[in-house]
């Protein structure tokens, strides 16, 4: 079972030190969010300056974002390629289609940034992973390692193009090193669930209680033999195998010693998000003494989840990631 932190925040020093201790207490993976808005630093700058200070946990976005006016998809392909090779294999791709307009116009209007609608931010994220996975150029093995040529790749999208540019294969001598990067699409409805079955290692919901994980899951399990029985009918070669996919959740998690402290910090979390997250935070989050968070990851791993993105209400409380990954030792 894998258990991932999702962080924000603009003290670098904590968040230097919440990662050196999420890797001390085993926790798979410190992944840290991507905005301009004044809420983080820079996403790529910070994961990168964590590579030194660790030795094992996968770092990465939180979710990093394929829009043509934001970031260059081969300058985010290239810094990929580098990232994993500097880390010893240790990026996890977390990509998405992004929040409503209702939320992410204000972090993107103020930075003269169009926010697309949802069926373009689809086609925008289905065509930059296929540039994505060309650029990584993730089957290696159809290529002599030995050879410094390469198929130049060409692609001609409605957001993306790329005219015979090589891939970004890094060469450590006459051997190739770098490992697949895993990418995790996050995902809820149809079009996003068919994208995920795709391209997805990790196939990641967001805020969903174990009921409506299983219904979801059922879902997704019906994409995925769709897209088989077309690949066995075609006998198409296909981009992944389609089986063993890490299924994960996001979710959020308010935990402590006691039931007093346990109150307080729920009163925060009113406080800060409105009285409508009270209800919902109880249906959908991790919330408890330890004992009672670690018989709600057991619902949720019923269902077949084996991966939890975890939002801490309080992203460097280091006392509540102690408390936690004691609770879970074992699951």
């Amino acid at each position: 079972m894998r258990f991932c932190l999702e962080v924000w925040g603009t003290d670098y020093k904590k968040i230097k030190e919440t990662c050196i201790l999420a890797e001390k207490l085993g926790y798979y993976g410190f992944y840290y969010g991507e905005a301009l808005a004044p809420i983080d630093l820079d996403c790529w700058t910070v994961i990168s300056s964590l590579i030194a200070l660790t030795n094992k946990i996968k770092l990465g976005p939180v979710i990093t974002y394929l829009y043509p006016q934001y970031r260059n998809i081969a300058l985010l392909a290239k810094q990929a390629a580098t990232f994993q090779e500097i880390s010893n294999g240790r990026l996890e791709f977390r990509t998405g289609a992004g929040a409503t307009p209702q939320y992410a116009v204000q972090w993107w209007h103020p930075y003269g940034i169009d926010y697309p609608k949802e069926s373009v931010r689809v086609s925008m994220l289905r065509e930059g992973v296929e540039v994505l996975n060309s650029l990584w150029n993730q089957h290696e093995e159809d290529n002599d390692a030995t050879s410094s040529k390469y198929p130049s790749i060409h692609y001609n999208g409605k957001f993306f193009r790329i005219s015979g540019a090589s891939p970004f294969i890094l060469n450590t001598g006459a051997k190739f090193t770098k490992a697949k990067i895993p990418i995790t699409i996050s995902a809820k409805k149809s079009l996003m669930l068919r994208l995920a079955a795709k391209f997805a290692d990790i196939w990641e919901a967001s805020y969903l209680s174990p009921h409506e994980f299983e219904i979801l899951n059922l879902e997704y399990e019906r994409i995925n033999q769709e897209m088989n029985n077309e690949v066995n009918k075609t006998n198409m070669l296909t981009d992944r195998t389609r089986t063993g996919t890490t299924k994960s959740i996001e979710i959020d998690v308010i935990i402590a010693d006691s039931d007093s402290e346990l109150e307080y910090k729920k009163k925060l979390f009113t406080m800060e998000r409105g009285p409508s997250s009270h209800s919902q935070i109880l249906k959908h989050g991790l919330i408890g003494t330890p004992e009672k968070v670690a018989e709600r990851v057991k619902e949720y791993t019923d269902t077949g989840i084996n991966q939890f993105l975890l939002a801490f209400h309080e992203p460097f409380d280091l006392r509540a990631l102690e408390l936690f990954a004691d609770a879970v030792k074992g699951i």
